[in-house]
């Protein structure tokens, strides 16, 4: 075996003091446990004595040296930093450790601190974990809610307002899905969509929800279309109709009434109707009967009424328009219709003007027959007017019975002469 030289034995025990470094062992031994043994004499390092020894070594060798030092003192300052981290200091002589002096600054931490620290880290970290978890299922409620906004007939600047207001939630932990509904519905944009709702609040009643308040707008829709008034049909309009609580019947039966008996039926109807309610000012008179301000049975009235009006004017009566209002009204409330006004006043403009021509001639008797007196024969059945007729065509023969006789020749006037031939009187 070759000897070995000076230098590459001051080396080796270099070397080997590196790995006999107790110290150090031992500061990684207390790391990995958390026991801190007693401090002996066995504990110091013995590698500064090999240092020494080998300082007057050439430079290649105190080089080679060198670099086994480094590594030594790389490693002996990642157990001072990890020592010290857990609140000890490391005796670079001995490697004993020992809690660092408090001078009023941070306290050494205590096993259970630690514990305590990593529970809390643990527990942020899951709760955090939770919240994303959270923010995606709020995130898929709310997609849902605003891609309903579409199918509620907003306007592209009306979703965009509201999806704002959606997106805003998201981010507030005290907004669920059903909270933003709850709170989208308060704001101005929705409540003059669903206009109608809130005219029913104020009115006492339930607001409908969104669904029954979509169907009910495509029932009306669709009623406008079958009376040939779509163009009426509007957000407002059935707003209206939902606020008053007009249902889809009566809807049906309002517009009806307006279409068939006034719009297109004679326009002398639409006329009367004007004149004997000047109030009614709508340009489109279905839109009058669409209003929530009058009741159903009281739209009927006033079109029979104004039928009755248009009847007695088609006929040539002379007291028409609105002086003449209580009078038609009054015909109303005995069941005149427009077919019974028709036959009526055929009636009494055939008769009138010969019985007015009696009046006339016979003022003396005080008798008056006039178009009030043939209205309330024909249609009151009034026995008082059936009188006054029949004593004027009693006096006209009585007028002529001395010069012609009871020939009808010499009756005075042609509806004495169709009476008496009729044998009416």
């Amino acid at each position: 075996m070759a000897k070995m030289s000076a230098e590459e034995k001051a080396v080796r025990d270099a070397l080997a003091a590196v790995e006999a470094d107790t110290g150090i062992a031992k500061a990684q031994e207390i790391l990995r446990t958390g026991v801190v043994p007693a401090a002996t004499a066995a504990d110091k390092l013995n590698y500064e004595d090999a240092r020494n020894a080998v300082s007057q070594l050439s430079p290649d060798w105190q080089e080679r040296l060198g670099k086994a030092y480094a590594a030594l003192d790389n490693q002996q300052q990642k157990v001072i930093d990890q020592a010290g981290a857990l609140g000890y200091d490391v005796n670079t002589t001995t490697g004993a450790l020992t809690p660092k002096v408090n001078t009023g600054g941070t306290k050494p931490k205590t096993a259970e601190e630690l514990a305590a620290e990593a529970a809390a880290l643990k527990a942020a970290a899951d709760k955090k974990a939770q919240d994303e978890k959270d923010i995606a299922g709020k995130r898929d409620a709310f997609a849902i809610i605003k891609s309903s906004l579409t199918t509620y007939g907003f306007t592209a600047t009306e979703i965009a307002e509201l999806s704002t207001f959606i997106e805003a939630g998201l981010t507030n932990a005290k907004m669920g899905p059903e909270q933003v509904k709850l709170d989208m519905r308060e704001l101005p944009t929705y409540k003059a969509r669903f206009v109608g709702n809130t005219k029913r609040v104020s009115a006492g009643l339930n607001a409908l929800s969104e669904a029954n308040y979509l169907t009910q707008e495509n029932d009306y829709s669709e009623i406008f279309k079958m009376y040939g008034v779509g163009n009426l049909a509007s957000r407002a309009q059935f707003g209206d109709l939902i606020g008053n609580s007009i249902s889809v019947t009566e809807t049906t039966k309002r517009i009806d009434t307006a279409v068939k008996r006034v719009k297109n039926a004679n326009p002398a109807v639409l006329k009367s109707l004007k004149e004997l309610y000047p109030a009614i000012t709508d340009t489109d008179i279905v839109t009058y009967f669409l209003k929530g301000d009058e009741v159903l049975p009281e739209l009927e009235r006033k079109t029979t009424v104004a039928e009755i009006g248009s009847t007695a004017a088609q006929f040539g009566m002379k007291e028409t328009g609105l002086a003449n209002l209580t009078r038609f009204e009054d015909l109303q409330k005995y069941g005149v219709t427009l077919a019974s006004a028709r036959e009526g006043y055929a009636t009494i403009a055939e008769d009138l003007p010969g019985a007015t021509k009696l009046g006339n001639i016979y003022g003396e008797t005080g008798i008056t027959y006039g178009q009030t007196e043939a209205e309330a024969e024909q249609f009151k059945s009034s026995a008082e007017a059936k009188r006054k007729k029949e004593k004027l065509i009693e006096t006209e023969k009585s007028s002529f019975k001395g010069s012609a006789g009871l020939n009808t020749g010499g009756l005075s006037t042609q509806y004495l002469r169709r009476s008496s031939s009729a044998g009416q009187f």
